[in-house]
């Protein structure tokens, strides 16, 4: 007999099979029912295209039929030397001026000796279509590409018919269409983006309009275009314009009694937009109806699944917790709330934790569950109210702390502390390593690598804190630049490895100098300044100038060789009411006037001359 559980499984195997089937035959229908559609759109658009290719065809070999009887008459009068002036053919409409923007004779040697517009006197046997009628004496009639009357700059086409019996070549009669009339009237009937044109046998376009706008003068291979034209019409499949890259579907006749071809190229993209809605329509429908088939086959499938299902799910979340846990390298402790009698937050509880949570208490996981946070970490109660704030707020919080717990001192912790209902999830992170690497970067971006004295950077901080701390205590402050003199010739004669041990030399010097509370620091190049805090009477100050330039004074034995680099230092006094950079400006000023005056000696800013010195 079979069993629950056997029965259980055809059931599911049943349910997959039937959903499967169904949607099966719903994706036959849909591709059919669309391929159905898209061959029915296509064949709509080839005929449409179809009878308006025939239209420019026809029309095509209406023009230039008028055309060229218009140039066989002119030929004919020619021939008898009774040809009237153009002009009086024009405006006897026998030349139409719908179709013709001007027509002209020229002689054998390329010369218009007569012209509907203002060509008179003009040379065309550097023309092509000249040429080729000198040369062949069997061609009667040419259609030329598109030609610019060098006059007023109007494109046409040059219909051109040569003149004289036999081979003796008597000069063309040229009659030029406009390139407007043969496309743009159909253009303008037909979809956006559909491009109508008139191709010649040489491969260039000479009328192409697309949305209006006429132009020519494309190169095309005609033989090409039929081909695609055919495979159009076989596969339903457009293809690239090699113009414009557009995909389109083409049709093309070739033009009766002509070298020209009539090409219609529908833009697909604007052509198929009902097919692609009714598409949409389509897919939408099979959509709702595959949704419902997929919702009644996992109705069925939840009914016959869910207890198992459940239970498997549980098993699974309940392992992923605990490997979650297990492999975090954090330290995670999940707390509920402990609330007194008036629901302030007075502790949590420990329900469950990871093996590193229970370290950092110097415990076992077991030991910990259950217990009260205050009761194993007391230092944690401090965080009661950050716990607080993120229960209610329900926003995580974050916090970069000093441990204090014995076994932790020294050690920075960075706590986590994530909502959960009535409680958080607390992950400790020990970041002792990374906050003494910043520590470490920070005081390097603050030291002068050459001499190790604090930078232009450490100093402005030193100055500004200084400066704080002169105008709570109202004690005099000095400021003391100090460039050294003639530090150049060092480096240009000794060498930038000398150069760099005479200023490791000064910044010993000067260190050993001053007083310990005194700031040392090198802005760069040979420039330094000393910060003197509690720096007593401007007579102290001058002191202390004094001390400097004999200290720097001495000469500089660098391998075996005398250095000189003596020193011209600017000191200023702060004042209570200027700013840092006002101090600086005042005491380089007196170290550029002690550099002025003279070298080796200092100027006491806005004390002169008795505070000036030369040692």
């Amino acid at each position: 007999m079979p069993t629950f559980m056997s029965m259980l499984r055809n059931a599911q195997s049943l349910v997959y099979a039937s959903v499967l089937l169904m949607l099966g035959l719903l994706a036959f229908e849909v591709v059919r029912t669309l391929q159905h559609e898209y061959r029915s759109e296509v064949a709509v658009i080839l005929s449409a295209s179809d009878r308006t290719v025939q239209k420019l065809g026809a029309r095509t070999t209406e023009v230039f039929d008028r055309v060229n009887q218009a140039t066989l008459l002119v030929k004919y009068l020619t021939d008898r030397e009774s040809l009237p002036p153009l002009v009086s053919l024009r405006d006897a409409g026998v030349i139409s001026n719908e179709l013709v923007q001007f027509m002209y004779v020229a002689d054998g040697q390329g010369f218009v000796f007569d012209t509907t517009a203002g060509l008179s006197a003009a040379n065309v046997a550097d023309e092509d279509f000249f040429k080729l009628h000198r040369r062949d004496a069997g061609l009667d009639v040419s259609i030329a590409p598109v030609w610019t009357n060098p006059v007023n700059g109007a494109p046409g086409i040059p219909v051109t018919r040569r003149l004289g019996a036999g081979s003796a070549f008597e000069g063309l009669v040229t009659a030029t269409v406009n390139p407007a009339a043969l496309s743009v009237a159909y253009a303008k009937s037909e979809a956006q983006g559909t491009a109508v044109g008139v191709l010649g046998a040489d491969g260039i376009f000479r009328s192409r309009s697309v949305d209006g706008k006429l132009s020519f003068g494309e190169r095309s291979d005609p033989l090409r275009v039929m081909q695609r034209a055919a495979e159009v019409r076989k596969t339903g499949l457009p293809f690239p314009s090699p113009i414009d890259g557009v995909l389109r579907f083409v049709s093309a006749v070739k033009v009766d009694k002509y070298p020209l071809y009539a090409v219609v190229a529908v833009d697909a993209t604007n052509a198929l937009a009902a097919y692609r809605h009714t598409r949409q329509q389509v897919l939408r429908w099979a959509t709702g109806v595959a949704a419902g088939i997929l919702l009644f086959g996992g109705i069925v499938l939840a009914q016959v699944k869910k207890l198992d299902a459940s239970r498997r799910r549980t098993r699974q979340a309940e392992a992923a917790f605990r490997a979650t846990l297990e492999g975090s390298l954090d330290a995670v402790a999940i707390l509920a709330a402990r609330r007194d009698a008036a629901g302030v937050l007075s502790d949590l509880t420990v329900t469950d934790c990871n093996s590193f949570a229970a370290s950092l208490v110097q415990l076992e996981r077991e030991q910990v569950l259950g217990k009260r946070l205050l009761e194993l970490a007391p230092s944690m109660a401090t965080f009661l109210r950050r716990f607080e704030q993120v229960i209610q707020t329900q926003k995580t919080l974050q916090a970069q702390v000093p441990a204090t717990e014995p076994h932790l001192v020294g050690r920075w912790l960075h706590h986590q502390i994530v909502p959960l209902e009535d409680g958080v999830a607390l992950i400790t992170r020990d970041v002792t390593e990374r906050r003494l690497a910043e520590q470490a970067l920070d005081a390097a971006a603050r030291c002068d690598a050459l001499t190790q004295l604090s930078n232009r950077r450490h100093f402005e901080e030193i100055l500004a804190m200084a400066r704080a701390r002169a105008l709570r205590s109202g004690e005099a402050m000095a400021l003391m630049y100090i460039d050294l003199d003639g530090f150049k010739n060092v480096n240009d004669t000794m060498g930038h490895a000398a150069g760099d041990a005479v200023l490791i030399e000064v910044a010993r010097r000067l260190k050993q100098t001053v007083r310990d509370t005194d700031a040392v620091c090198r802005l760069g190049g040979d420039e330094f300044v000393v910060l003197a805090e509690r720096a007593g009477t401007a007579q102290d100050v001058s002191d202390m100038c004094t001390r400097l330039v004999i200290a720097l004074k001495a000469p500089h034995v660098i391998a075996g060789r005398l250095a000189a680099a003596t020193s011209s230092i600017g000191a200023a006094i702060f004042r209570a009411s200027e700013t840092p950079e006002a101090l600086c400006q005042r005491a380089d000023a007196a170290m550029y006037r002690a550099k002025t005056s003279g070298k080796s000696k200092y100027v006491l800013a806005d004390v002169v001359p008795e505070h000036a010195s030369a040692l």
